[in-house]
């Protein structure tokens, strides 16, 4: 379940331009989207929590009427599981927790408790409660470069389960400029931060052609960098599927299939004349040299959905509205979405 960026950024703008309030680019939107989608997620712990409460009072009900579990599904979109083995004793956490859940052996049949580091001298002088096997236990560091390890007493082979609330994808409405009209069209492909951006490339991605080969009209070669014999790469990038086209000795197309991941600017891609069957021929490769526009990091391309449960839609688009008029000063866009805000700043105070 997601909810569509485009439709978000659409409806965004109708209700923006409907009295000509103004205009919100698709920079200034991303960068709006990002902050309150987090900022949704934090509220429904809020909202949970007072689900939870008012269901020990036994003021829901079942069914529809089943506040606690609506809540709680929301927060399931972030839903997380991954499975590491320790080293030494320890392991890194991933870099996308949002909420640590649980942290249990992959059987799920013993979960770790945590202490305090302060704690593990004076837990480990006493037999009785000495960590086992059976209950383990675990205590949190900060590496040097920012992240998070655990370390776990006493050790074992077993790998570690470890499930959480991932931090959301950013969002993103990637999109191509259409150069008559000047407006911006939505790109629905996928945004694969170091991958190849999907299409038709235009020929200057082009480095060298070739130009004494022996093909026929049109002749078609398809390959996957780093899988392909004769597709290859001077960088890291692999996974991209590439298709040229060669037109009277001359590679007259050059189409992305696939993204791959991996890739940077400046990056080379060679496609040997021996490639194919019948091969390329002539005596000269065919290079691809990457620009910005042909990754997707460096290009307007590519967009990423909200990872929010669509029940969330519009609350999201109010939320965005929000920012949006402090952005452009406008007092009836800001106040708009600042009733929403407090409403909700009354929902966590419950």
């Amino acid at each position: 379940m997601a909810i569509n960026v485009n439709t978000v950024y659409k409806t965004v703008l109708s209700i923006l331009n409907k009295e000509q309030r103004g205009f919100l680019t698709p920079d200034e939107f991303n960068k709006i989207a990002k902050q309150v989608q987090y900022q949704l997620l934090d509220l429904s712990f809020y909202e949970y929590n007072k689900m939870l409460n008012l269901d020990t009072f036994g003021r829901t009900n079942a069914g529809y009427a089943d506040l606690p579990k609506k809540t709680k599904e929301r927060i399931e979109a972030f839903y997380k599981t991954q499975t590491k083995t320790l080293t030494s004793g320890s392991l890194v956490l991933p870099n996308d927790i949002y909420k640590l859940i649980d942290l249990n052996i992959v059987n799920k049949t013993i979960s770790l408790e945590e202490i305090d580091k302060s704690e593990l001298s004076y837990i480990l002088s006493s037999p009785l409660t000495k960590p086992t096997s059976d209950f383990p236990v675990y205590y949190k560091t900060t590496t040097s470069n920012g992240g998070t390890t655990i370390v776990v007493e006493p050790s074992t082979s077993d790998d570690i389960s470890i499930d959480y609330i991932k931090l959301p994808t950013d969002p993103r409405f990637g999109y191509s400029r259409n150069a008559t009209f000047g407006t911006n069209v939505y790109d629905k492909n996928p945004y694969i931060a170091d991958g190849l951006v999907l299409g038709n490339a235009s020929i200057g991605i082009i480095s060298t052609n070739t130009t004494d080969g022996i093909n026929a009209a049109g002749a078609g070669y398809s390959g996957t960098i780093g899988e392909t014999s004769g597709f290859t790469t001077s960088g890291s990038g692999v996974g991209a599927n590439i298709t040229i086209i060669i037109d009277g000795n001359t590679v007259t197309s050059v189409k992305i299939n696939s993204a791959g991941s991996g890739y940077k600017v400046g990056d080379t891609i060679t496609i040997s004349k021996n490639t194919g069957t019948p091969a390329i021929g002539g005596s000269t490769d065919v290079v691809l040299t990457l620009r910005n526009e042909d990754i997707y990091s460096t290009s307007t391309k590519g967009s990423t959905d909200f990872e929010l449960h669509p029940s969330e839609e519009a609350a999201l688009v109010l939320s965005i509205l929000s920012m949006a008029g402090l952005v452009m000063k406008d007092q009836v866009i800001t106040k708009l979405g600042a009733d929403y805000l407090v409403a909700q700043q009354r929902i966590k105070q419950q």
